[in-house]
């Protein structure tokens, strides 16, 4: 049984991003998200499981906030929110969210964006 794709808040807000070009506007949506990453293995640290981002010299992290899009990948997938996610991958991972009638991605330069908003300053 295949989940049926819903606009959630976090999807509305890469819509409304894109019409107001306007990154910034995914920050909170995606700060509060619940998502399901894939991991490589099944030890308690934390595998990521990459695979080639839509540019394919890089790598990415597949997510959802639906973990029945993710049920094609025959891989572990462990709960974790946005904040949770930027915090623990690399900076040059990228993420791809999956919202089962397509896809957005999150490149390692907006993300480090998002990184520097949430840095405190000094």
């Amino acid at each position: 049984m295949s989940a049926t794709p819903v606009l959630t808040l976090l999807k509305s807000a890469f819509q409304q991003s894109r019409a107001e070009n306007n990154i910034e506007l995914i920050l909170p949506e995606l700060l509060a998200a619940q998502l399901h990453v894939v991991i490589g293995g099944q030890s308690e640290q934390i595998d990521l499981f990459l695979v080639p981002s839509p540019n394919p010299e890089r790598q990415c992290v597949t997510v959802a906030e639906d973990p029945a899009f993710l049920d094609g990948i025959a891989f572990p997938k462990i709960p974790v929110t946005g904040a949770q996610l930027i915090a623990s991958i690399p900076p040059e991972i990228e993420i791809v969210i999956l919202h089962g009638d397509g896809a957005n991605y999150l490149t390692r330069e907006q993300l480090a964006w998002f990184r520097g908003m949430l840095a405190p300053t000094a």
